[in-house]
């Protein structure tokens, strides 16, 4: 049967490569993948005791957890896929399509994994600032730099360095590649007579001049990232807009509720989370698709401690409870959880809410 299996398995990485330019590395790891799912694990909820947690993602229906020395991988089953060890002092955890990013926060090394094996680890010349990873597996990587603030080092799928920018004045807050792996942005953070400003860059690949550029004052940039290949996410304590190309096609109004918190899922989708009047405890709830058109605004009571999508659910996890959206905006599901749960992630109609001693899963529909 395993022999019958693998070759079911082979034909079918085959036909992907043919059709969709997928590389013999990306096979033997959906082939390894595969191999490890046989069987199943013992259903959830799964127990988290013994593990410090760190943090926790989803990525091609498999949920990945970063611990203090490993990075563990289960599925719906709760079966364990790998437990791969690291050597991070403080880890910081990134994943798109099945690919893991891994870097230090100050440190010198990133490394990137599939769920089963070490792909390619790097050591930097000088200290990591932050670091993206794109769906087509190309990194973007922002460090110190002898003679400039930062700099920003891109590597392809294939991990062969192939953009390079150095930043003279300022300090590289955030960045990312598009789905492509052509384009690159980066928001930079600056002091000018004692003001805080931001700018923005958008780059394309084999381009040393930027394509576009977006000046910010007063503001302090927290993130940036592509919704698709033309269309980037602007974020920051005062300012939420979306860039496409080399205009803004949107700006949120944060004049009165606060921006406080946004997830991008795999397939592009956004979820911005918004202080109603600077409330702790009255969020509003703004969901994107992938073109920066919103598909629909809810508001919510109490704490948002986690949000989550897939682009056909949005999970939003409160002090309380755990609410399920359609992308139409209505509810349809809800679960009340234990006060400890600090996280949330959904994929298709499982939603799993984190606590410090277990992962629950639920049903994302008719959840009583």
């Amino acid at each position: 049967m395993l022999a019958v299996i693998f070759v079911i398995l082979l034909l079918v990485a085959i036909a992907a490569a043919k059709v969709g330019g997928f590389t013999l590395s990306a096979i033997g790891d959906s082939l390894r993948t595969s191999f490890a799912k046989i069987g199943s694990g013992d259903g959830y909820p799964y127990s988290l005791s013994g593990m410090s947690v760190s943090d926790i993602t989803i990525t091609n229906t498999d949920l990945v957890l970063l611990n203090d020395n490993s990075i563990r991988v289960i599925d719906s089953t709760a079966k364990e896929i790998s437990n791969i060890q690291h050597s991070f002092d403080h880890p910081v955890m990134q994943s798109s399509s099945g690919r893991i990013l891994v870097y230090d926060i100050g440190a010198k090394k990133f490394r990137i994994q599939s769920k089963t094996r070490v792909l390619f680890e790097k050591q930097t010349d000088h200290m990591i600032l932050t670091a993206s990873i794109g769906r087509d597996g190309s990194v973007a990587v922002a460090t110190r730099a002898d003679g400039a603030e930062s700099m920003l080092t891109v590597y392809d799928k294939n991990h062969k360095e192939t953009f390079k920018w150095a930043c003279a004045k300022e300090h590289i807050v955030s960045c990312d590649v598009s789905d492509n792996g052509r384009m690159f942005v980066v928001a930079v953070l600056g002091i000018n007579n004692g003001s805080v400003y931001s700018k923005v860059y958008i780059f394309e690949k084999n381009k040393t001049e930027a394509q576009a550029s977006f000046d910010y004052e007063d503001c302090a940039l927290t993130s940036v990232q592509f919704l698709s290949n033309e269309t980037v996410m602007v974020l920051g304590n005062n300012i939420c807009e979306i860039i496409k190309g080399d205009e803004v096609k949107e700006k949120v109004d944060v004049s009165v509720n606060t921006p406080s918190r946004l997830y991008i899922s795999d397939n592009n989708t956004a979820v911005l989370v918004l202080s109603k009047y600077s409330s702790t405890t009255q969020k509003i709830i703004k969901v994107y698709n992938k073109s920066g058109t919103e598909c629909f605004t809810s508001e919510v009571d109490g704490i948002v401690k986690s949000v989550s999508t897939d682009g056909k659910y949005v999970a939003v996890l409160t002090d309380s409870q755990v609410c399920i959206y359609n992308m139409k905006g209505e509810m349809c599901g809800k679960a009340d959880v234990n006060s400890d749960a600090t996280d949330v992630a959904v994929y298709s109609r499982r939603t799993y809410v984190f606590s410090s001693e277990s992962i629950s899963e639920y049903s994302s529909v008719e959840i009583s």
